[in-house]
């Protein structure tokens, strides 16, 4: 009989669970697909080491899927409380009609375990289908063939039927718990309470609405000021940002309310005053739940974004680091690079050409720089003030463009060509070519002649940032027994599908070679380190895809528990207000004023924590992408696109979703 009575209750009310469903359904689709993911090594064309970081990444997800888990559990804890609310009345009406407490308990069981199996079964159905999409993305992500057919994965299934069904049996111990809570008169009489209003005073609001403005655009100059720095001052941007939002929050309804009433005609038209009314009463009770919701969206847009962009910055990284099969780079400045190769005696059986590269420390630090950039804080943070910028010959510096199918760049003895491998340099570097300075090295004055640039790696490593800041002059300027500082012996094989065997040969010399140097007492230790074109592609693309899941992964499960929050809060009000709508209907306001009335609250509500998380995120992206330029040339544009998308489809699909429940709800 109760299990019917449940099964009854289920179909009676599928709108009322509407959310609850899409949110658990959501919730299990975004945890089988991101646990899927060893799954799709099945269908990659990967090599060992592409296996190895597959395997890296798999056990990172594992480890993010517990929190993930603890969240999505809050989540769904949260929804179920507004089925609970919803229902008290119902459930006060159970009680008075004699229905002991265990078994009303039982009822909720049964729904909690329909409701929870249909959506576990259709949130695996659609995790299903998204892992062989997700398998399409990183096989174009690695760049690997994909040999496609139909994958699942019997472990991430299982792992995401344990963790779901836990929290179902929490849900069911919570119901029971908060049944027996509750009085019969706190049934009956649930849906005559009204919120608290926390700030009475609409003058106050207006006071504390300027302060958190301009407490907000305080962070906003603080964070922007201190540039990469501003890692290290995260506490202090911390602070003032949540206090900025959550006074922001506090005093809004209040100063849209007065700021409306200032125009008569905007705020006596159709029912504008009736729904400021109601947001003020709103936000004012929930004004600390919805700037949580604006500080989640804040970090689900930056993570979103973030990782897309790393993935592009990397990719793009790729293509200007990888122009040689192998590269050996030498930091010892005792024996010169070129008496290392004659002593590693390499077999140059498999070399089709290779050429040196040599950098060397300037006679002057970066300060001599300083009257010509408009913003050193870059240069100041990295504590490189006191240290010298590179130099690299001429002819050096025509063979890496000619490498990469640029053209030579003629020099006079008096001229000097400036350049970066580095994104994060380049707004400094365009201010030195803008003033064109004379610079005076090793005794020789030399004018700084390019009108642009192009990011130039001294050879194939996994380091972005090889040259800083370096200055190019003739060859005969630099001083015959100036020792360098970077060397770097660039090697293209006859073969470069032989990398992996060169690289092997390459080792067992250098292996040989530090034994002989470690018994000779006057040796230093050998400084070096050596890459190949693909375990630089590898490992960036390795790095990418870490990067871009965990973004992905994290960015979707705070933008479901941003709408679901304002969903749930929003449906529960329409319940509460119920009796008001009927008023407004009984003194003659049209079914399709009611409507307007209703859409507006629901698109302020929503998308006033959506707006300022934005800007928070225009802001916190700016900073970020500082740190983004280490890794090479970011396109955060076409990142914010991605991100844009992703928070469209899943926030406003939230939204559609509330309007269309409350407006049931309110207007039935």
């Amino acid at each position: 009989m109760y299990f019917n009575l449940a099964l009854q209750n289920v179909k009676k009310s599928y709108k009322d669970f509407l959310i609850y469903f899409l949110t658990l359904a959501f919730s299990v689709c975004l945890f089988y697909t991101f646990n899927s993911f060893q799954a799709q090594e099945a269908v990659l064309d990967l090599n060992a080491s592409q296996h190895d970081v597959l395997v890296s990444i798999q056990q990172l997800i594992k480890i993010l899927s517990f929190i993930v888990a603890m969240i999505l559990a809050f989540l769904i804890i949260y929804a179920n409380q507004f089925l609970i609310k919803r229902r008290k009345k119902e459930l006060g009406i159970y009680t008075l009609l004699g229905m002991p407490k265990h078994n009303i308990s039982r009822i909720l069981i049964y729904e909690t375990f329909m409701i929870g199996l249909i959506s576990l079964a259709t949130g695996i159905i659609f995790g299903i289908l998204a892992s062989q999409l997700l398998s399409v993305i990183t096989a174009n992500m690695f760049e690997v063939t994909l040999n496609y057919r139909f994958i699942f994965s019997i472990d991430a299934m299982i792992f995401t039927i344990i963790v779901f069904s836990l929290i179902f049996i929490v849900i069911m111990f919570f119901n029971s718990l908060s049944l027996n809570h509750y009085k019969l008169i706190d049934l009956l009489t649930a849906n005559r309470k009204n919120e608290t209003l926390k700030i009475k005073n609409i003058w106050l609001s207006v006071l504390l609405f300027i302060i958190s403005i301009g407490l907000i655009g305080y962070t906003y100059h603080y964070a922007l000021s201190k540039g990469i720095d501003a890692l290290f001052h995260i506490p202090m941007i911390a602070a003032c940002g949540i206090s900025g939002t959550v006074l922001f929050f506090m005093s809004l309804s209040g100063f849209l309310l007065k700021f409306t009433q200032c125009s008569k005609q905007i705020y006596f038209r159709k029912l504008n005053m009736f729904v400021l009314r109601q947001i003020n009463s709103s936000i004012n009770s929930n004004f600390i739940s919805m700037s949580v919701v604006c500080l989640m969206l804040l970090f689900s847009i930056g993570a979103l974004a973030t990782g897309s962009n790393l993935n592009k910055t990397i990719n793009n990284t790729i293509k200007t680091s990888t122009v040689y099969d192998y590269s050996y780079t030498n930091s010892n400045q005792e024996r010169p690079i070129e008496q290392i190769k004659e002593d590693l005696h390499v077999d140059m059986s498999m070399i089709k050409e290779d050429f040196f590269v040599h950098e060397y420390e300037a006679d002057q630090s970066f300060e001599t720089l300083t009257p010509f950039i408009k913003d050193n804080s870059i240069i100041q943070s990295a504590n490189q003030m006191d240290e010298p910028y590179t130099v690299l010959p001429l002819s050096t510096y025509n063979q890496l463009r000619k490498d990469r199918g640029l053209n030579e760049v003629d020099l006079k003895i008096n001229e000097a060509h400036i350049f970066t491998s580095s994104d994060m340099m380049t707004t400094i570097i365009g201010d030195i070519i803008d003033a064109h300075p004379t610079l005076h090295l090793y005794g020789h004055d030399v004018t700084i002649t390019n009108d642009d640039f192009d990011y130039i790696q001294g050879g194939t490593t996994i380091q972005t940032a090889a040259f800083i800041v370096t200055v190019v002059i003739c060859d005969d300027l630099i001083p015959n027994d100036l020792i360098p500082l970077n060397s770097y012996w660039n090697v293209k094989l006859n073969d470069p599908d032989q990398q992996d065997q060169f690289l092997e040969k390459m080792n067992e010399a250098v292996n040989a070679y530090q034994d002989t140097l470690a018994q000779d007492e006057n040796s230093a230790y050998h400084t070096f380190s050596s890459e190949t074109a693909n375990t630089v592609k590898e490992n960036s693309k390795g790095t990418a895809v870490l990067l871009t899941y965990i973004g992905i992964y994290l960015g979707i499960v705070f933008l479901i528990a941003s709408a679901v929050i304002l969903a749930l809060q929003q449906l529960s009000q329409a319940s509460d207000n119920v009796a008001r709508y009927q008023i407004l209907n009984k003194i003659g306001a049209e079914k399709r004023m009611l409507s307007h009335a209703i859409l507006l609250q629901m698109a302020i509500y929503f998308f006033m924590p959506l707006l300022l998380g934005v800007i928070h995120s225009i802001v916190g992206i700016q900073v970020v992408n500082i740190i983004i330029q280490v890794f090479g040339e970011s396109d955060i544009f076409g990142a914010s696109m991605i991100a844009g998308s992703i928070i469209l489809a899943v926030y406003g699909s939230y939204f559609l979703v509330t309007y269309w429940g409350s407006k049931r709800i309110l207007l039935k």
